[in-house]
């Protein structure tokens, strides 16, 4: 699930005093469809008040609104500048305008005009909000938390600066203060869901998974149907050993949204703890349906297919994922070993070499290749996995053993003696036996 982070736009209507004019019902009538997301039917109300008092700043204004509703960004901006041009005051042109010079990246423009607003306005929350997103995502992170911490002493039950600023923090690799932040946003708004999914995600981040679940559970008491939290809640409770609970999550997510492929995925991973395979083989085929490069999916659907003795759809599903992502090593790690299940040894190895092209310093992808080398007796090439594993990390005392033994196979006894001395010196039990029969 992502973060919430917010950017507000000054979409706030208020009526002004009804006079006789029709000008004046045009405009009110115009901000009653604003507030009711009927934006066409505003436009056209704007329309003809820009026609007949074309130094209307107001007009101007809302009509940008309705412009940015309908996704005419260009038509928004030049409404702003135009209700700006009629009055300098206008301080909610200045924010709209400088959200959206910030939403196309022209980040400078955008800072003048949240700079304006505070001058004409320096008590308006939102605009520190606002100029703290411009500033992260500028990441001038120290800037934007001073930000928001304005917004917060302004209003401090100002929610969207709370989950802005703890977002801030997280850039900043300062989960615990973001954790503090959001803490501080439940004390003042305890109903508040997004700032326990918010926190729930910093506990991910610094491995605390049962906080984390804990304040998923919070936050889904109070919106039950939010369906990020429920795919991130059984994605933590398929990581901590409650599958079943994992399944269900998913299974509600579905009952909300059965058109998200995400869903069926994390739900698959579940079922392959609870090794109902076909379940797995049926989910997988859903989210590549809903989404054909899933490569994800492939690769977990090879892996149900293998498990149930169905190899050639395995090795199908694999080839698959490595087609659509080339650089995708666990493909190529889990085709590997569905070749050797089915005694191709060599296109094992041809795999687990392309694997390691991509991540050459991935252990476990080593010590396979290794093991397969040692197993079609090219002991050479096998000392060389084993010595670039232990370059890698000098106490591995596995690969020391390993290695030892194959010297013995090469009759490099002298070798063997010394890698076994020096697993034995780094407590490795196995290694003394083997040193005592080995070595003189």
């Amino acid at each position: 699930m992502k973060k919430i982070f917010q950017i507000l736009f000054f979409i706030a209507i208020s009526k002004i005093a009804l006079s006789q004019t029709k000008f004046d019902e045009l405009l009110n009538e115009g901000m009653s469809d604003l507030g009711k997301k009927q934006y066409s039917k505003a436009l056209s109300n704007f329309n003809q008040v820009i026609n007949g008092q074309p130094e209307n700043a107001e007009a101007y204004y809302y009509r940008g609104i309705a412009n940015f509703g309908l996704g005419n960004t260009n038509s928004a901006l030049e409404d702003y500048s135009k209700a700006i041009e009629k009055n300098p005051q206008k301080v909610e042109a200045y924010i709209n305008r400088g959200s959206l010079l910030s939403e196309l990246k022209q980040y400078e423009k955008a800072l003048i005009d949240y700079n304006k607003a505070i001058l004409i306005n320096p008590k308006i929350v939102a605009v520190y909000n606002n100029r703290g997103y411009l500033y992260f995502l500028q990441k001038k992170y120290d800037l934007a938390i001073l930000d928001f911490d304005k917004a917060i002493s302004l209003n401090p039950k100002y929610s969207m600066a709370y989950i802005n600023k703890a977002y801030s923090f997280g850039a900043l690799g300062e989960d615990s203060l973001a954790i503090e932040v959001l803490s501080k946003l439940i004390y003042f708004i305890p109903d508040f869901a997004p700032a326990y999914f918010n926190r729930a995600l910093e506990y991910k981040q610094i491995g605390n998974k049962q906080k984390a679940i804990k304040d998923y559970d919070k936050g889904l008491s109070l919106e039950a149907k939010d369906i990020n939290a429920l795919v991130s809640r059984a994605e933590l409770k398929d990581e901590t050993g409650d599958d079943n609970g994992a399944v269900k999550d998913c299974s509600d997510a579905l009952q909300i949204d059965s058109s998200d492929s995400k869903i069926y995925f994390t739900r698959s991973s579940a079922e392959m703890d609870l090794k109902k395979y076909q379940a797995v083989i049926d989910d997988c085929t859903k989210a590549i349906q809903l989404k054909r490069e899933y490569v994800e999916a492939y690769v977990q659907r090879g892996n149900a297919f293998d498990l149930i003795g169905d190899y050639m759809n395995a090795l199908k599903d694999y080839s698959k994922a490595i087609e659509l992502e080339p650089n995708a090593t666990d493909a190529y790690d889990q085709r590997a070993i569905a070749k050797v299940s089915k005694n191709d040894i060599v296109g094992g190895i041809s795999d687990l070499s392309r694997a390691i092209q991509i991540s050459p310093n991935d252990v476990k992808l080593i010590e396979k290749r290794a093991i397969l080398w040692s197993a079609t007796k090219k002991y050479l090439e096998a000392v060389g996995d084993y010595s670039k594993i232990i370059e890698l990390n000098s106490t591995n005392t596995k690969a020391l053993i390993a290695r030892g033994d194959i010297y013995i196979l090469l009759r490099e006894n002298a070798l063997a003696c010394k890698d076994y001395m020096s697993a034995e010196a780094l407590g490795n039990g196995t290694a003394i036996s083997k040193r005592i029969f080995n070595c003189k």
